[in-house]
This record gives structure tokens, C-alpha cells and sequence, in this order.
């Protein structure tokens, strides 16, 4: 009877298997889905937190039906069959020159998905291992995914320190900051007088140093469209009116040319239908010179009125735009 307890509460405690099926390649190359299959499992069989299954009965497992990996639950009955409780299965995709690796963890008996994470893959092979060792941690043992804050603040004693709004202690503090997820933090410090509050980046399974200036400007993430600008003192202000009248001169403009083309066509056009000899002039004749002459000045009229509009324009236009480029500085 003892020795049936003590079985029992032994596989209770002791920490599952885990199957690690093969990575589904989606448009990456077969030897890089291999190569992150590999690095995975042996990052995974140096965790406390599971066992991994025998890779030899799995594969049998799966080929009790056909294209059974990627299927849930055929996958999850094939691993239950291995005498895992758990199981890994993802996908490798390939995002230009880079990868994406996506894992699920699973329950075997349920088929129900327990967790899931996404990285992206790059960079030299330390890097590599770094990430699917984050990959496995945040599976397996969620608990230890975290990292570590140590806040240097000379001058700044008795001051509050402030981790995403939320209070952490007074400085100095006696040892860093533990149990922060891996990420960008927002941290403040703040004494009676002053305040400063900067981004510092955690990173899984190590202890970061933020060296803080306690009054320094504060360090703000904004697109840098919404920066804001000021008008310098010593720059002029154009009145509003600059750019709209140079806008509408620029239109006239171009709209008095083309009346002046449709004069000057016209123009053209009687005079070809005008055309006599020298000794048939009569009355018809001399009424279309004086119509062909009259169009002809006032295209000559109106090519004059576009240039000295698009000369007004322009200038009006560069003279603003200038100003705005003199003018304008922008508070970083």
C-alpha cells in the first residue's frame, strides 16, 4: 500500500514527457527547419521542468496515418501513444531574408493547446541559440521566463523608484529588481523636487543595468511625426494669406494660358478660312482680318497675364516654403 502511494505521488511530481514533433517547413529550406529542430531538442533536454520522449518512438507513432504531424489530433494521439503528456509541434516560415518560428505546447490527452510563442530567427548562431532557448523556457517553464533590473541613480537617495507605474522601492536599492518580464519598461524616478523617467529593455536571463540622471529630460517614445515643433523667434511669420494667394495666382495662371491657346487657335483657325487674293479684297474679307487681329491680341493679352501670374505664384510660394524650412526646429 505505501509502495502505491509513494508510486503515485512520485509520477505526480515528477515532471512530464514532452514530444517534440518535427517543424513544419512553410517556405523555408529544409536544412534551416533541420537545424532549428535540432538546436530546439537539445535546448529542451536541459530543462528541468519535462522529459523529452524517445524521437525514434514518436516518428513511429506518427506513421500510423498520413501527414498525422500535422494534424492536432492525430498528432496528440500519436503522442499520448509515446507516452508523452505533452507535445510540441510548430512551423518554420521564412519572411524574406529571415525566419519565423512558431511553437504550440499541447495536451495530449485533450488536444488543447496550453501555450504558444512566436520568434523571429536572424543573426549569428549565438543568437540563434539564445532565442530557441527563450522559445523553450516560455513553453515549458513560464515561470523562469523573466529577467532582472538593476537601477544606478547617483545623487538620487531616498529617491521613489517607479517600474510601469507601479512603486519598487527607494534608492538605492539593496539588489536588483527580480521576476520582470522580458521586454521594454517604463522607469521613473522621482524625489520631492524633480523626476526622470526613461525605456529600458530586460532581457530574459539577465540582469540589466539602467544608469539614471535624476532631472534629466525624460526620455518619451513618439513617432517622429508627432514631434512637436516650434517657430523659431527670430524667424518671420508670413502672414496666412502667403500660400493660399500664391496657390490661386499659380492657378490663374495656368487657367490664362490655356484661354490665350484657345484665342490663338482661333485666331489661326480665320484666318486660313479668310484667306483672298489681293485683288478680291470687299467687306467680308476685311471683317475677318479685324476678327483674326483682335483674337491675336487678346491671345498675346493673355499669354502676358499667365506669365506675370506664374512669376507672382512662384514667388509668393518659395517665399513661404522657405520660411517654414528657415523657421522651423524640432524639440528631440
Amino acid at each position: 500500500m505505501w509502495a502505491a502511494m509513494a508510486l503515485v505521488l512520485a509520477s505526480s511530481t515528477a515532471p512530464p514527457v514532452v514530444a517534440l514533433l518535427p517543424l513544419r517547413p512553410l517556405g523555408a529550406p529544409a536544412d534551416v527547419v533541420h537545424a532549428l529542430e535540432v538546436t530546439l531538442r537539445n535546448e529542451l533536454a536541459h530543462l528541468p521542468e519535462a522529459r523529452l520522449a524517445p524521437a525514434q518512438a514518436v516518428a513511429d507513432a506518427l506513421k500510423r496515418e498520413p501527414d498525422c504531424e500535422a494534424k492536432v489530433s492525430c498528432a496528440a494521439a500519436g503522442a499520448a501513444h509515446a507516452g508523452a503528456r505533452q507535445l510540441i509541434m510548430g512551423t518554420t516560415s521564412q519572411l524574406g531574408d529571415s525566419f519565423m518560428i512558431d511553437l504550440k505546447l499541447i495536451e495530449a490527452r485533450t488536444g488543447q493547446e496550453l501555450r504558444r510563442v512566436t520568434h523571429p530567427v536572424s543573426g549569428a548562431q549565438d543568437a540563434l541559440i539564445e532565442m530557441v532557448r527563450e522559445a523553450a523556457v516560455q513553453l515549458l517553464a513560464p515561470q523562469r521566463f523573466a529577467g532582472a533590473l538593476r537601477v544606478n541613480a547617483p545623487g538620487a537617495e531616498g529617491a521613489q523608484l517607479f517600474v510601469d507605474g507601479k512603486l519598487a522601492g527607494t534608492l538605492p536599492l539593496g539588489q536588483p529588481l527580480e521576476g520582470l518580464s522580458p521586454g521594454q519598461h517604463v522607469v521613473r524616478v522621482k524625489d520631492k523636487a524633480q523626476e526622470t523617467s526613461t525605456f529600458v529593455e530586460v532581457r530574459f536571463g539577465r540582469t540589466t543595468d539602467a544608469q539614471i540622471e535624476l532631472g534629466a529630460p525624460p526620455v518619451v517614445a513618439v513617432p517622429a511625426a508627432a514631434l512637436p515643433v516650434a517657430i523659431s523667434a527670430s524667424a518671420p511669420r508670413k502672414p496666412a494669406w502667403v500660400r493660399p494667394v500664391a496657390v490661386a495666382a499659380l492657378g490663374a495662371g495656368v487657367a490664362s494660358a490655356v484661354i490665350g491657346a484657345a484665342f490663338n487657335a482661333r485666331a489661326g483657325s480665320s484666318s486660313s478660312s479668310s484667306s483672298v487674293g489681293a485683288n478680291q479684297l470687299n467687306t467680308r474679307s476685311v471683317q475677318g482680318y479685324a476678327d483674326v487681329n483682335r483674337d491675336t491680341n487678346l491671345a498675346r493679352g493673355f499669354y502676358v497675364a499667365a506669365a506675370v501670374l506664374a512669376a507672382a505664384g512662384g514667388g509668393l510660394l518659395w517665399w513661404d516654403l522657405q520660411g517654414d524650412s528657415i523657421g522651423v526646429t524640432t524639440h528631440f
